[in-house]
């Protein structure tokens, strides 16, 4: 699979650029009818919204994010909204440990006011045999991206739907 380098400095600018003036991109994607061509959402319920990150750093790599904008990690919910919240973080990690080699799932909530303030957790699978200076922290904080090919991403987002609303079922 081909990489790429993200340009942080021109990422950086357009979300402090979009937080300034009150566009949200994950609230854009979180409603259908305001979702980006371009942008490929994997689950959505009347929860949530599952979607990939502009840069797959490592195969199978999500966001899950309310569909409500808020913006504090825990204040912003009520404990049963915030709970119903993990249990579809973990039905997406139960997917995702699935349907991509992982030796270790990641699960972490980044963000920012000035940035992205809509609060979302980050899924990142880690890969089997990547060295222990490469995982953690290392894994995920680095400029050097997967280029997935569209339908691949396509066809994982529709697993990943698929998974998702198949345990929701079982749940219910």
């Amino acid at each position: 699979m081909d990489t790429g380098m993200i340009d942080t400095d021109a990422y950086a600018a357009k979300l402090l650029a979009d937080n300034a003036v009150g566009r949200c991109f994950i609230c854009g994607l979180a409603d259908e009818a305001t979702t980006p061509d371009h942008e490929i959402v994997a689950y959505r319920d009347e929860s949530c919204v599952v979607f990939f990150p502009p840069w797959q750093r490592l195969y199978g790599y999500c966001l899950l994010a309310p569909r409500q904008h808020v913006t504090e990690v825990v204040s912003s919910f009520t404990e049963d909204d915030y709970l119903a919240l993990q249990r579809r973080v973990h039905r997406l990690g139960r997917v995702l440990a699935e349907i991509t080699p992982t030796e270790r799932l990641y699960v972490f909530s980044f963000g920012s006011m000035q940035g992205v303030a809509h609060v979302h957790w980050h899924l990142a699978p880690l890969p089997p045999g990547v060295p222990f200076r490469e995982q953690q922290f290392a894994a995920v904080d680095k400029t050097e991206y997967l280029e997935v090919p569209r339908p691949e991403l396509q066809a994982m987002a529709r697993r990943i739907g698929d998974g998702m609303a198949a345990l929701a079922a079982a749940e219910a």
